[in-house]
């Protein structure tokens, strides 16, 4: 085996190669806690008064940490070229494969959390602003994740439905903006000064948090607010129901590819150890719980041994 493929198999979790999945768990595994001690080793580097040998060790962490990313990111983007091809993009160029892949999103993070460091030591300019897009390593648990990546399933499926909710709630607040001030600019000229500064009061009314900062204090106001409270409990709770339908959905859609899985392993009266292999790979790859998989089998194999053979009263042709 080449040595892009091999590194294809190692860095992609869902390699169809078996044998490398253990190395695979492991490099995972590994780049999983240097992400988290490098964002640990960001965040204390913001601690006022830490002494200068701290200082020095969690500079070392951040450029190993760098040099590991980029040599991670590097071998990907190489390594994608030995990506199998989709169905209907047979013969797809390993440059083309390159350009996808530069293009995923899991690809983007990977790069915004290793460019600022280079940046700085390349560009003559005041770049601490940058310093931000560090804690997008963080992001990068998220290609190790398979809950973070049904969530981001969920959110490509409903894209359009959570880009209406958000409509209406942005033209919501708008308007709320805009009652409170001519309401309350009176009363209180500096709190509610424009329809903008208005905004941030919709905003924090709507969703219920209520800092505090600004309250109207007009009979009128006050009945506004309160009404604002509770049209916010409806509208804002649209987007999080849409993700919570949609994410059940998906969780729905793997346990019935898991069950259609052990029904078609079914077939012929028992599971054998290449079905049981089989079955266990198909859990791995759609992250079931184990405890819930077995129960799935169980019952199958259950109905399956209760249920009469369709076949047996049926009498030969003569």
């Amino acid at each position: 085996m080449s040595f892009q493929r091999t590194c294809y198999n190692i860095l992609t979790p869902h390699s169809d190669a078996h044998e490398f999945k253990t190395l695979s768990k492991i490099f995972d595994f590994a780049l999983v806690i240097l992400v988290l001690v490098n964002v640990g080793a960001m965040m204390l580097e913001t601690v006022p008064g830490l002494s200068p040998t701290w200082q020095r060790e969690l500079h070392t962490i951040e450029i190993v940490s760098v040099l590991i990313f980029t040599v991670e990111y590097l071998l990907r983007v190489y390594s994608s070229a030995a990506a199998p091809s989709r169905h209907g993009e047979e013969g797809r160029s390993a440059k083309k494969k390159r350009w996808n892949y530069l293009k995923s999103p899991m690809a983007v993070i990977d790069l915004m959390a290793i460019l600022p460091f280079y940046l700085s030591m390349f560009v003559a300019l005041d770049l601490r602003i940058l310093r931000v897009f560090r804690v997008m390593r963080i992001l990068k648990i998220g290609r190790y994740s398979r809950s973070m990546q049904t969530l981001l399933t969920v959110l490509r499926n409903e894209a359009h439905s959570l880009g209406a909710a958000i409509s209406v709630l942005l033209v919501f607040t708008v308007i709320a903006a805009t009652c409170i001030y001519y309401i309350e600019h009176t009363a209180q000229p500096e709190v509610f000064s424009s329809i903008p500064a208005s905004l941030w009061w919709a905003l924090v009314t709507l969703t219920t948090v209520g800092y505090g900062d600004a309250v109207p204090i007009t009979t009128l106001g006050k009945v506004f607010g309160g009404f604002i409270t509770i049209m916010g409990i409806c509208f804002y709770a649209l987007p999080a129901g849409i993700l919570s339908s949609s994410y059940t959905a998906q969780m729905q859609l793997k346990r019935d590819r898991f069950t259609d899985t052990v029904r078609t392993a079914l077939d012929d009266g028992h599971l054998s150890e290449h079905d049981k292999g089989h079955i266990e790979r198909v859990r791995d790859l759609l992250d079931l719980d184990e405890e819930e998989a077995h129960l799935i089998v169980r019952l199958l194999q259950h109905h399956h041994s209760t249920s009469p053979n369709p076949n047996a009263d049926k009498k030969p042709h003569t």
